[in-house]
């Protein structure tokens, strides 16, 4: 399923944004609603005060001489209320909207003097302009600055969007940090399978959170059950092998026939080598503590090992190079591949370094490599190359898939390229 381009990845990220648009839609609903409500609260307020003003004047006006009262007016109202006194109907000049008939009732209503008068009134922007007739025939005008002005913008709520927006931010965080410390928990059981002792998921979090961990538990269970009882089922059968093997062994150093004498030790070497072959890869899955070690004296020692036993093997790297790890897997893994070499080309070169934060160790040989095709399946248990089907050099086909294995459950990880030169380059990444 394709994901919105805008929508978060993080959990933090969907419930902020969820809660914040909840919020959004909360506020903006309520401020139309309680616009439309004080719109009309607001214009019944403003028709009485000008309702009530304009009946002070009528009477104010009345008791004025008719000299007096253009200036009484202008001296009696400032802005935003002004008044204006004309013996004649003065021009009302703006435009006519449908909402001044209910203004017009309104004044009526609340200042009963002017029932039966004649009033006139035009809307020029926001302000509301306006006549009436005087008892004796003369007019009075007003001028209402900012009167039909009922808009209350959002904008004036900034600060307080602002403030609840911060609020809803750091709420949602929290409550995906407190959702989602069990999820993590689980994502991290969930690497761990196959690569580190597998350890139970702790139920807690919300119900479904608890239902989907008892349920990783007891998965969990079952494949580790059905992989031990395999394991221990192949683990017997290697190790009881070895029984039979030791008398075929025994029966053959009485065989007269040198050659066949010497066929038959061959044949029984290569079984015991997949035998010692197949129990190492089953170690593979055995549960082992970490700690700190000396890689290159590790190292160095495999590489010793291998020359002793005739192999041209050569080491280059630091004197010592600490570390914490799984040893017996690591070791393991090393010598795998030195082996892979020696009886592939015939030598190998081994190489320690720690660049950026990482511990590299290069075995490199120089024989006739892997053709590209093939350097993801030789990691295949029991996969072997067709040019390797032989006695001398086949093996079980097992020592990369070890290799892979171990490096895998150490959290490193392994890349096989064939070199511009000849010859093979492993390189393992811790």
């Amino acid at each position: 399923m394709k994901r919105l381009r805008f929508w978060p990845d993080r959990l933090a990220g969907r419930i902020a944004l969820l809660l914040f648009g909840a919020l959004l839609l909360e506020l903006v609903g309520s401020e139309l609603l309680f616009r439309r409500i004080e719109t009309g609260v607001i214009a019944r307020e403003r028709a009485s005060q000008l309702a009530q003003q304009i009946g002070v004047a009528d009477r104010l006006l009345a008791e004025t001489p008719v000299s007096a009262r253009a200036e009484a007016a202008r001296r009696l109202w400032r802005a935003p209320l002004t008044m204006g006194w004309h013996a004649a109907a003065p021009p009302v000049r703006g435009a006519v909207k449908p909402d001044l008939a209910a203004i017009d009732s309104r004044l009526r209503a609340a200042q009963p003097r002017l029932a039966g008068r004649e009033i006139r009134m035009a809307a020029e922007r926001k302000a509301l302009v306006g006549a009436w007739r005087l008892a004796d025939g003369s007019w009075a005008s007003f001028r209402a600055t900012g009167y039909l002005d009922t808009a209350m913008p959002l904008q004036g709520h900034i600060g307080a969007v602002v403030m609840l927006g911060v609020c809803v931010t750091v709420l949602a965080l929290a409550l995906a940090r407190l959702l989602g410390r069990p999820l993590r928990k689980l994502s991290d059981a969930a690497d761990r399978v196959g690569r580190e002792d597998a350890m139970p998921v702790a139920v807690e979090g919300p119900r479904e959170v608890r239902q989907v961990a008892s349920a990783f538990n007891a998965m969990q269970a079952r494949l580790l059950d059905q992989v031990n009882e395999r394991i221990q089922s192949l683990a017997a059968v290697s190790h009881d092998l070895r029984t039979p093997i030791a008398r075929l062994r025994l029966r053959a150093a009485t065989v007269r026939n040198r050659e066949t004498r010497a066929a038959m030790g061959h044949d029984l070497d290569e079984m015991e080598s997949f035998i010692r072959s197949l129990l190492d890869y089953l170690r593979g899955f055995d549960p082992e503590e970490e700690r700190l070690i000396d890689l290159a004296s590790m190292v160095i020692t495999i590489v010793h090992d291998a020359q002793d036993a005739g192999g041209d093997v050569r080491y280059e790297g630091p004197a010592a190079l600490e570390m914490v790890t799984k040893p017996l897997k690591l070791q393991r893994a090393i010598a795998n591949l030195v082996q892979n070499a020696i009886r592939h080309a015939g030598q190998a070169e081994v190489r320690l370094s720690r660049e950026e934060g990482a511990v590299r160790i290069v075995v490199e040989d120089r024989g006739p490599g892997i053709p590209p095709d093939q350097l993801d399946a030789v990691f295949e248990p029991f996969r072997r190359l067709e040019g390797s089907r032989n006695r001398d050099t086949g093996g079980a086909g097992l020592g990369l898939a070890i290799v892979r294995r171990s490096i895998s459950r150490l959290g490193g990880t392994i890349r096989l390229e064939n070199r511009p030169e000849g010859g093979l380059r492993a390189t393992v990444t811790l």
